[in-house]
């Protein structure tokens, strides 16, 4: 019996194509028999079917993978390894087990479940942490594990590329990928960096992601966000990020399909109008930009909620509030300027419509809003936006735009200003994210757009086909030199596989005088059109396999890609590639008075992929913020189209792949209606042949997919030899025995250093031959297992009978004892029940009498307490009633006594008082009060007359103040002196450092300079000590001439309050008054000339540079405003120190000093006549007494 004829037995399960799910699961009605010409199956919808066969069987159906590998973790692990095999491994792990991640050797393939999965806590990424790949159940953190693990030991860069369609959730897992890496590879001193990282991710999906059919957070750009990497004690920690873009969808922005959005972040910005009344925003349905696909809104997802998150997301990566400002403003914009309104322009003077020109009204409220946030002229917007300028040979010319021109134009310019505000936005991102460190090695996640066809599918979808091709050739020759590496690590013999080679294809699009090749050439062309290069690809491009001219029409081609052929709309090709926007509408934009709008306009797209990879540094898209440097503009005719740009970022990107160990995670759509673990079969298979799940099965198919180490193969297969044919020591030829006598065809099998590897359907055959014996060996164990059963049974059954009645007597035994026991024990029980009850009874009783008893005590007790407590209460009742009744005739008693005695005492003090004031009129009391005023007058005259004397011998003592003035000029003389030879000093000390610096180069010198520093400081020493002594000469003969002016001052101030005190004449009294007027004024004016002579002296001291810690110690008590201490007051305030310098013209100083005291004689002369006068013309009579003193004497 032939392997096919053991395989395809009846019963065996196999697969038929079915129209609607693709492949049906069927059983064999019959076996097989070589030569037969048909299978008679049965389905599993219950209907027979016979399936035509080729005579050699060469067209036999797949057969279904024995149970024990259905759900398996990695597909490749398969014993069949076809199409319905790996679509029903995936549909059980994913409808059945709820499991969203399976290997496919080194893809993860990742089905959207659509639904929250408790996945990607910290405890699951705990979980992974340190453990290899297919340890644990497939995950997007075991592949990040595996990578970083990688990154660790060989310290190399490595990638991950995630891909598939829109809505496959390919921006979710490089999401969670990087969140891995950020918690994996953090410190706690580091993480800034990682919240910066898992902070971008909010403002790209912002920015960059919208709503579509497919997907409601759908990526319009592809995105190479770089994770860099410094090695830190053997440990890889995250150091700063890069990230870069590819072909970002700018004409989403002038126009959404039915059921798309606009890029989130305008619907955020209009949830969010309230915070910027400024931006004079309305409903997202108001602007034209928004409302085009009918549907604003997603489903539990919160606009404003989600602008909060972005904005605190830009806050984290380092955009200013003023930043964001700004930013917001060129978006409010942008929705405004997609609603300035064309309308038509009609001639003058006439209502026929001019069909070459368009109108917009000067009064348009959103062209003055859109000046306004722009800051930019309304007037010149408005002027180009209707006009556009063409150059001639010598000269420009103004031409008018049609309304369609001007749509255009106007759209142009929305999408020129969205593009760079995304291209500045990840400048600032890549600037926040990068410090700009040296890093040891980075890994890469790239999250691609996946192959994309639709009912119209234009220039987007062609480059997004256009970088699958390629990202697939890489994948493709990535695999196949991994399988190759295997068989080369295990020693065995392999012929070359075969595999799919989609250079024919890439070579279509990307060679001399391929689609892009002429579609650049076109656009050089001055009027090259859409059509004609429609022309030109049919002619020449037909040579090429791949490529297919349409049968109606030239408005299409057809484009055989690996996945599908696609069918390409030629409409709008040549004006995406060429990407034009008006000169003139860049250069007002460029002349804005905001600064963020005129740094975005002068941004210069750069292939950043061949920079960074000239620099080491970061590697991905093609835009790059040079802020610093101006780019050199190219001129129209040779500026890059964005055909051209996105083939060299892509060859660049290709390039840096190839530079790293790749990833590679396939994202899955299951269905498009976005319900949870649906599964569409006809999608799912179509995804799965355009992202290359099934093209690596292929190549594993082509060789030996099935791979089993020799322990669990020996330990799985060890049944199908004899045991004498068995080694434990050698499981290598134990597994050779095995191997080959059941699969006589060598060809089918490898032997490895470590592993078996088997042809497709070998293992399965030997899982059939297994089973078989398996099921030979189960029915002889079985007989014999019977016939023990039963045996065992019998006896068991003979051993309960005898069991059963020796009890049965027992029991019976036993129950009629226990009746005799139960008599015995009633009337035992009944004798003390009656006892007990009579006992209770008596209790009772004698409890009841005894309670009655305590109660009539008690009550009698209290009768009688309460009657004693009443009458104690009476008493003292009377008690305070009669101390208070005689208290109050005692105070009424006493008040009587005092009112009686009062009124004596007032009649008595009446009579006193009348007697002394008749006594006080007569004349003996008014002499007896003047009685010795005239001696106190003489005896005032001689005091005055020393004052006078002491005043000549104060002025005396000024006159020396010359004197001191020249002695104070030779101390500044000396002063200078010192000055100089202090600066000389400070010459000699910096010269000291300056050669302590060469101390080590020359030690001799310096002995002979210390010696020389200690002669000069000996010097400076002695001359110091000299001058201090001098000083405090001076300063001793200045307080001495202060002592005495103070002590004259003392006595006279003394002799002048006695006289003011005896003194009680009026008229003498105003006098006295005057004289004290002027004596303040006299000693004011002294006050004065001693403070010039304290300032002076201090002066001197403080130029002499004495401090607080060596000033001439003074009496702390001594605060007289006369005093040394004022004199030499160190404290004094810097504006009076100000004032004193002032006066160090010493001529002046002396001519004041001499004219203040030629005033004070004159002040003091004067005062002595009037006070003469006045004593010679009052003197002490009664006459001139009585007059006089009346005044005084009124009174009582």
């Amino acid at each position: 019996m032939s392997s096919e004829e053991m395989l395809y037995a009846q019963g065996a399960k196999i697969w038929v194509p079915h129209a609607e799910q693709v492949w049906e699961s069927a059983t064999l009605e019959e076996s097989y028999r070589k030569g037969a010409g048909f299978l008679k199956i049965c389905t599993e919808s219950g209907s027979l079917k016979e399936v035509k066969l080729k005579a050699d069987g060469s067209d036999l159906p797949p057969l279904r993978n024995p149970a024990i590998l259905v759900g398996q973790n990695d597909l490749t692990t398969l014993s069949y390894l076809h199409e319905p095999g790996v679509l029903y491994n995936l549909r059980v792990r994913f409808c059945e087990r709820q499991i969203i991640y399976t290997y496919c050797g080194i893809i993860l393939v990742a089905i959207n479940p659509y639904a929250e999965m408790p996945l990607y806590g910290p405890s699951i990424i705990r979980a992974y942490r340190g453990h290899a790949m297919g340890d644990l159940e497939p995950h997007i953190f075991a592949l990040a594990e595996e990578a970083y693990t990688k990154l660790e030991r060989e310290n190399c860069n490595l990638s991950i590329i995630v891909s598939g369609e829109s809505g496959a959730g390919k921006t979710v897992s490089a999401k969670y990928a990087m969140r891995y890496f950020a918690a994996v590879g953090g410190s706690e001193s580091e993480t800034q960096v990682e919240r910066k990282v898992l902070a971008s991710s909010p403002i790209m999906e912002a920015f960059g992601n919208a709503k579509t059919t497919r997907n409601d957070n759908s990526s319009r750009f592809g995105k190479f966000t770089k994770l860099l990497f410094r090695n830190q004690m053997g440990v890889m920690y995250l150091q700063g990020a890069t990230m870069h873009t590819y072909l970002l969808e700018k004409s989403r922005v002038v126009y959404q399909a039915q059921g798309e959005r606009n890029y989130h972040i305008f619907y955020q910005l209009c949830a969010a109008r309230a915070k910027y009344p400024e931006l004079v925003l309305d409903h997202q349905d108001k602007f034209e930009f928004l409302n085009m696909g009918g549907a604003p809104d997603i489903e539990r997802v919160s606009d404003a909620d989600q602008f909060n998150e972005t904005v605190q997301a830009m806050t984290v990566l380092g955009f200013s509030i003023q930043q964001i400002a700004d930013i917001v403003k060129i978006l409010a914009g942008i929705l405004h300027l997609g609603n300035i309104q064309v309308s038509k322009k009609f001639n003058e003077g006439s209502e026929e419509e001019d069909t070459d020109s368009c109108e917009i009204f000067h009064n348009d409220i959103h062209l003055q809003i859109t000046g306004d946030l722009l800051r930019v002229s309304a007037e010149d917007l408005r002027r180009w936006l209707l006009m556009r300028k063409i150059e001639s040979v010598n000269e420009y010319v103004l031409i008018p735009n049609s309304i369609e021109a001007a749509q255009a134009a106007r759209d142009a310019l929305a999408k020129h200003i969205y593009a760079k505000l995304f291209q500045y936005i990840v400048g600032v991102l890549n600037k926040s994210l990068n410090n700009g460190s040296k890093q040891c090695s980075f890994i890469g996640v790239l999250d691609i757009y996946g192959f994309e066809t639709f009912e119209v599918n234009s220039f987007e979808q062609f480059c997004i086909n256009y970088a699958n091709e390629k990202l697939q050739q890489q994948f493709n020759q990535h695999v196949f030199k991994l399988e190759q590496e295997e068989y080369l690590k295990e020693g065995i013999t392999w012929t070359m596989i075969d595999f799919y080679d989609n250079q024919p294809c890439i070579d279509l699009i990307e060679s001399r005088l391929g689609v892009l090749d002429l579609l650049d050439e076109e656009c050089r062309m001055p009027k090259g059109s859409d059509e004609s290069w429609a022309g030109k690809l049919i002619g020449k491009c037909s040579k090429f396999p791949h490529f297919e001219k349409p049968r109606f029409g030239t408005t299409s081609f057809f484009i055989k890609h690996f996945s599908d052929t696609v069918e390409y709309d030629v409409n709008g090709f040549l004006e995406k590639n060429r990407d034009t926007v008006s000169k003139e509408l860049t250069q007002v934009l460029s002349e804005s008075n905001m600064s963020l709008v005129k740094q975005v306009m002068t941004l210069e797209e750069i292939d950043t992929l061949n920079v960074d990879t000239a620099k080491s540094s970061t590697l991905g898209g093609r835009v790059v913020i040079s802020a610093g440097r101006k780019q050199v503009v190219p001129s129209k005719q040779h500026r890059k189209t964005v055909g051209s740009q996105f083939q060299e970022s892509l060859a660049s990107l290709i390039s840096t792949l190839h530079a790293t160990t790749p990833h590679y995670v396939r994202c899955i759509k299951p269905n498009d209606d976005k319900v949870a673990f649906k599964w569409e079969t006809a999608k799912i298979i179509q995804q799965l042949r355009a992202c290359g799940v099934l093209e690596t099965v292929r190549i594993s198919a082509a060789g030996f997919p099935s791979r089993w180490l020799y322990p669990d193969f020996y330990m799985r297969y060890q049944l199908l030899v004899y045991r004498s044919k068995l080694d434990k020591n050698d499981m290598k030829t134990s597994c050779r025995n095995i191997v080959m006598k059941w699969i006589p065809d060598e060809d089918k099998y490898r032997f490895g250093n470590t592993q078996i590897f088997f042809r497709a359907g070998q293992v399965a055959f030997l899982e059939q031959v297994r089973a078989n014996l398996r099921k030979k060996y189960i029915t002889i164990v079985q007989s014999v297992v019977r016939r023990f059963i039963y045996r065992r049974r019998f006896l068991r059954l003979q051993l309960v009978i005898g069991g059963i009645q020796r009890h049965a007597r027992g029991f019976l035994a036993r129950q009629r004892v226990q009746k005799m026991r139960e008599a015995r024990a009633g009337l035992i029980l009944s004798k003390y029940a009656r006892g007990w009850l009579c006992r209770r009874r008596f209790l009772r009783l004698r409890h009841s009498i005894a309670g009655i008893q305590t109660y009539a005590r008690g009550m009698m007790a209290r009768s009688k307490f309460h009657a004693m407590r009443d009458h104690y209460r009476a008493v003292q009742i009377q008690r305070f009633v009669r101390g208070a009744l005689a208290r109050r005739a005692y105070q009424k008693r006493r008040r009587n006594i005092i009112i009686c005695q009062a009124a004596i005492r007032r009649f008595l003090a009446r009579r006193q008082f009348k007697r002394l004031k008749a006594e006080a009129k007569t004349i003996s009391h008014m002499e007896n009060k003047y009685m010795g005023l005239e001696n106190k007058i003489i005896s005032m005259q001689q005091r005055i007359d020393e004052l006078n004397r002491d005043n000549s011998n104060l002025k005396h003592k000024t006159s020396e103040i010359s004197v001191l003035k020249m002695k104070l000029e030779l101390k500044k003389t000396l002063e200078a002196e010192f000055k100089n030879v202090k600066a000389a000093c400070q010459d000699k000390d910096k010269l000291i450092e300056a050669l302590n610096k060469q101390l080590e180069a020359e030690r001799d010198e310096k002995m002979q300079l210390l010696e020389e520093n200690g002669h000069a400081q000996e010097d400076w020493i002695s001359q110091k000590q000299t001058w201090r002594l001098e000083n405090e000469e001076l300063r001793r003969q200045i307080d001495e001439i202060i002592e005495m002016a103070k002590n004259a001052e003392v006595s006279q101030r003394t002799q002048e309050d006695r006289m003011m005190a005896e003194i009680d004449n009026r008229e003498l009294n105003e006098a006295y008054q005057r004289a004290i007027k002027d004596k303040e004024v006299i000693e004011n004016e002294n006050y004065m000339l001693k403070e010039e002579l304290s300032r002076l002296t201090a002066g001197s001291f403080s130029l002499h540079g004495r401090k607080a810690s060596n000033a001439s110690s003074q009496n702390e008590d001594d605060v007289g405003y006369a005093s040394a201490k004022n004199t030499l007051d160190i404290n004094r305030p810097p504006d009076l120190l100000s004032k004193n310098y002032a006066y160090n013209d010493s001529t002046s100083l002396v001519v004041k000093l001499r004219a203040i005291l030629e005033e004070e004689k004159l002040k003091h002369k004067n005062l002595q006549e009037q006070y003469i006068k006045l004593a010679s013309r009052h003197k002490p009579t009664e006459d001139s007494f009585r007059p006089a003193c009346r005044p005084a004497g009124r009174g009582p």
